[in-house]
């Protein structure tokens, strides 16, 4: 297993998608259950989807 903050793994894997994050979803740490080396574009793209998913719980909706 293997902790890192979301942006470094972005930075390698899916970089074209950071500009949609905020500074907080950025920093976020994530666990690697295989590893930074296992990690796939699709995967990564799942992460961000789910960190969004995440944040977007505490929003208020007008």
């Amino acid at each position: 297993m293997e902790q890192i903050q979301l942006n470094i793994l972005l930075e390698f894997v899916y970089p074209e998608v950071l500009a949609l994050l905020t500074d907080y979803e950025k920093n976020i740490s994530i666990v690697l259950q295989y590893g930074f080396g296992s990690v796939k574009a699709e995967d990564a793209q799942e992460i961000v989807e789910a960190v969004i998913m995440e944040q977007g719980k505490t929003a208020l909706i007008h």
